[in-house]
């Protein structure tokens, strides 16, 4: 018998190799496709490994995030829901505010009106389509200007909005008594399409431009043809202007799990349950970004992207986000009430999921690392209580009383607060300036033991509050609605029967109230 030669040996072996590798790509090809797991009706739950994810890594991803003033985060990969955490006073099922992802939104109902044809193109001259306006200010620049532009955030148009003070543009449109027109009107400073600028005038108009085409409002509209087909069922969107047109610019509220609703349509390229909802090339052209924006990012229909990182998301204020990672087959969504000068760092936050990926297959269960996992889940719903330091005699003079305050920007009337051993509260009166109905009454519970104290559900809300004493005259209170992307704190310096009121909150609000004892 001949022996095989090395060389002759290795080409047997290359060619078993190959016959081996042909025979189980013909197996994996002949293998079904995965169904994909459509949360219409409610979201799958998986442990991580099972979807390819470390438990631990994700524990401490959640305790990151902790670290900040979030209320939420959910990871959901290959369709399920791998891990969330709900950080109290906030919990899970509450509808939160979405601020600036409203515009996302906006973008998607404009997307469908060219997917059923009530828009011909994102081409199409604004101005032609608001021809029962007369609009201000126009010249070659402003009549150049398109849909797209307005979905790209380079309209062209002048515009101020950085810090919302009482003089910017923004803050000018919501006094107008047509925004949609204030909008149209503004000067130009420059041509259409070449330079970004965040201006959320354009949305507004995108908004109008929707009750236009369809003779609903924008939340109407949602309701019709995006929220039913995506089981979306906690919606609220605030009320129209003068001329039925739904802010397009902020004032959505969904809860975490409708948010990744609509992160889960574009990871599927506007697809639901076998339907197009949305154009492909619309969520192609926000996952690539085309315009360079500020801070690195990049910008398109209303969306932001970071493509070196393979991400694009939804971004709002506060740190909201709806983040989708296709290659990884990730949608993630945060809720917070951080302020303007605090920030949880979407590119973080991409690395730290990112890195908590290794493989795209199950991998071998791992008790300890879920272990770790539910116990970060369970420190996120456990109040960590603040400092506290008794409570002083003038607490026993003070309580029960009701303090008027002088005019003030708040419009706050009076305020009382009432110190008990248990169920402590606060009572707020503001004016209306409505002939029929001059004050208003807010009221709820406070907690004096360093955690928030939540009051039943009001019309507006479920009220958070907690306070502390500084030193033997001042009194500090912080109050959330939950779900509100806002903190507000009031620190009342009282002085025999006279206060001093200081008043704050997360969107850079400051005033300065006074008060006197009533009899």
């Amino acid at each position: 018998m001949r022996r095989k030669t090395p060389i002759t040996a290795a080409l047997l072996a290359a060619i078993s190799c190959l016959l081996g590798a042909a025979a189980l790509a013909g197996e994996i090809a002949a293998q079904p496709t995965p169904e994909i797991p459509w949360p219409t009706k409610s979201w799958i739950v998986s442990s991580p490994e099972e979807q390819g994810m470390d438990s631990a890594m994700l524990a401490r991803l959640i305790e990151n995030v902790g670290g900040y003033k979030q209320d939420s985060v959910m990871i959901i990969r290959h369709g399920r829901i791998v891990a969330e955490a709900y950080y109290a006073p906030y919990v899970a099922g509450i509808s939160h505010d979405l601020r600036s992802v409203t515009k996302s939104v906006v973008s998607t109902l404009t997307a469908i009106e060219i997917q059923h044809g009530l828009l011909d193109s994102v081409d199409h001259p604004v101005l032609d389509l608001f021809g029962d306006k007369n609009v201000a200010n126009v010249d070659d620049n402003k009549r150049a200007m398109t849909v797209q532009t307005l979905l790209d955030m380079t309209s062209g148009l002048a515009w101020q909005e950085r810090a919302y003070t009482p003089d910017e543009t923004i803050m000018r449109m919501y006094k107008s008594p047509d925004r949609t027109k204030f909008v149209l009107d503004q000067p130009m400073s420059g041509a259409p399409g070449s330079s970004f600028y965040y201006n959320s005038g354009n949305p507004y108009v995108l908004s109008a431009l929707i009750t236009k085409t369809t003779g609903l409002s924008a939340f109407d509209f949602a309701k019709k043809e995006l929220f039913g087909a995506l089981g979306i069922t906690s919606a609220k969107w605030g009320s129209v202007d003068a001329q039925g047109v739904t802010d397009g610019e902020a004032g959505l509220f969904l809860s975490p799990h409708d948010m990744a609703r609509i992160g889960y349509l574009y990871l599927h390229n506007g697809v639901w349950e076998g339907k197009q909802i949305i154009p492909s090339a619309w969520v192609e052209r926000a996952q690539e970004g085309k315009i360079a924006a500020s801070f690195g990012f990049h910008y398109a229909n209303l969306w932001w992207s970071l493509p070196e990182k393979g991400a694009y998301m939804a971004r709002g204020r506060h740190s909201q986000l709806i983040l989708v990672l296709p290659k990884l087959d990730i949608v993630a969504v945060m809720t917070g009430v951080l302020r303007d000068d605090e920030f949880y760092s979407a590119s973080r936050f991409i690395d730290d999921i990112t890195m908590a990926v290794k493989s795209d297959q199950p991998l071998p269960p791992d008790p300890i690392a879920k272990a770790l996992l539910d116990a970060a889940i369970r420190r996120a719903a456990t109040e960590q209580p603040i400092a506290i330091a008794g409570i002083p005699e003038l607490a026993k003079e003070i309580s029960g009383k009701t303090f008027q305050l002088g005019d003030n920007a708040l419009h706050a009337k009076s305020f009382s607060l009432n110190f008990y051993d248990t169920d402590s509260s606060w009572v707020i009166t503001t004016s209306t300036e409505s002939p029929g109905r001059p004050t208003q009454r807010f009221a709820g519970l406070m907690g004096l033991d360093g955690t928030f104290r939540k009051s039943p559900p009001a019309p507006y809300g479920i009220n958070a509050c907690r306070g502390r004493w500084l030193n033997q005259h001042t009194f500090f209170l912080e109050r959330r609605i939950l779900g509100h992307g806002e903190i507000q704190t009031w620190t009342l310096a009282f002085d025999g029967g006279k206060v001093n009121v200081e008043f704050q909150n997360t969107d850079g609000a400051k005033f300065e109230l006074h008060g006197e004892m009533q009899d």
